[in-house]
């Protein structure tokens, strides 16, 4: 049980990165692109299904996107109960 609980934490510091790295612009042959996509390809098939049901939320003229404030919620939740 104790492995369940600290993959979930893995996954929600992971989850913490990738968000911050959406905050910093990546330039083309930066050292951040890898680094980017190597967080986007581990959180992503947890996030696509999750923004499938809950699109990005329109304020002004940006979107912003819901799917890891629930997903961290759906994680805190699921590690209460274990």
């Amino acid at each position: 049980m104790t492995y369940v609980i600290d993959v979930l934490n893995l996954f929600l510091f992971v989850l913490v990165i990738r968000v911050v790295l959406s905050y910093i612009p990546a330039p083309p042959g930066s050292a951040l692109v890898p680094i980017t996509r190597f967080f986007d390809a581990i959180t992503e098939p947890v996030l696509r299904p999750v923004r499938r049901i809950v699109p990005p939320l329109r304020v002004g003229g940006t979107a912003v996107d819901l799917s890891p404030i629930i997903v961290w919620i759906v994680i805190l939740i699921v590690r209460g109960l274990l």
